[in-house]
């Protein structure tokens, strides 16, 4: 967030651009951040590196965990360039419409600070949403961006509205589980043009801001969660030990099962998810039954 010595107006612009307006307007495609559709919000931050020109004050990776708020200081700011990975204890899926949503604290309807959206299943391959940017030259440090210009980038929408993201966007590949999305990460744009779009175009955004520079994050809500069963999906031999290896989120909890007869699994331990990786493995000594069954199930608070 930028206070000029003016304060912005809410854009009334007409449309300009091909991608749905802003908050408020007709076909807008905001999500409110009281929208009855959102289910969860991100639980923490697993990675955080800042940009330049962001003061101590804004360096507040907390304050992203949680729901959104109306407070246009309660935010992290990435600062030039800067990034941060947010984790979902129970995975976000890939459902009908979008799945979930960025929200930043933009006082404006064209004071649009932008960052890439990346995703990840594992938290070492992330997948970055296709983008699109038709500002057609440079934006000054209190400039103005249509959103009707822009897609797939975060900050379309000013404070209290989210910028939706739909998994269904993205290829299809082996190293992401669109049904098990456990990180988020925010790449932050530095708007001078020398940074482009997927089909190679420039973008441009409010540049250069000092102080608190870059985007600012409030908050991303899930809109669609993974609620079912998931697999082991790796198990074997370590040694003279036996181990599992399942999906996982950082901050989630699993009751792992175990017995020689399917029906009558017992409880053997309760572990937390693996604090940086989208996967947890468990070792524990090789039972003696000839025949061993395991269950993993998530501990739902």
């Amino acid at each position: 967030m930028k206070l000029p010595s003016t304060l912005l107006a809410l854009a009334t612009t007409a449309l300009a651009g091909p991608y749905p307006g802003a908050a408020g307007t007709t076909g807008s495609d905001a999500i409110p951040k009281d929208d009855p559709r959102i289910v969860a919000w991100a639980a923490g931050h697993s990675e955080v590196l800042y940009g330049s020109d962001v003061d101590a004050t804004w360096r507040t990776p907390e304050k992203a965990a949680g729901p959104a708020v109306d407070d246009p200081l309660d935010i992290v700011c990435l600062g030039n360039g800067g990034r941060i990975t947010l984790f979902f204890p129970r995975a976000i899926a890939d459902g009908e419409g979008p799945d979930f949503a960025v929200f930043e604290n933009a006082i404006g309807n064209t004071f649009l600070e932008l960052a890439f959206v990346e995703v990840s299943s594992d938290g070492t391959h992330f997948h970055r949403f296709p983008s699109d940017s038709l500002t057609a030259g440079p934006v000054g440090a209190f400039g103005s961006v249509d959103p009707t210009n822009l897609s797939g980038l975060a900050s379309k929408h000013r404070a209290g509205f989210g910028t939706p993201f739909d998994l269904g966007d993205l290829p299809a590949g082996p190293t992401l589980d669109k049904q098990h999305v456990v990180f988020v990460r925010l790449v932050d744009i530095i708007g001078d043009g020398a940074t482009t779009d997927t089909g190679g175009d420039p973008i441009y955004d409010p540049t250069p801001t000092i102080g608190s520079g870059g985007f600012d994050l409030d908050a991303i809500a899930v809109l669609n969660q993974n609620d079912g069963h998931f697999a082991i999906t790796r198990h074997g031999f370590d040694g003279e030990d036996y181990f599992l290896e399942w999906p996982s989120s950082p901050g989630g909890s699993y009751r792992i099962e175990a017995g020689s007869d399917p029906a009558s699994l017992q409880p053997v331990a309760t572990i937390n998810g693996d604090p940086l990786l989208g996967a947890t493995r468990w070792t524990t000594p090789t039972p003696d039954a000839p025949r061993h069954f395991w269950r993993v199930s998530r501990v739902i608070p």
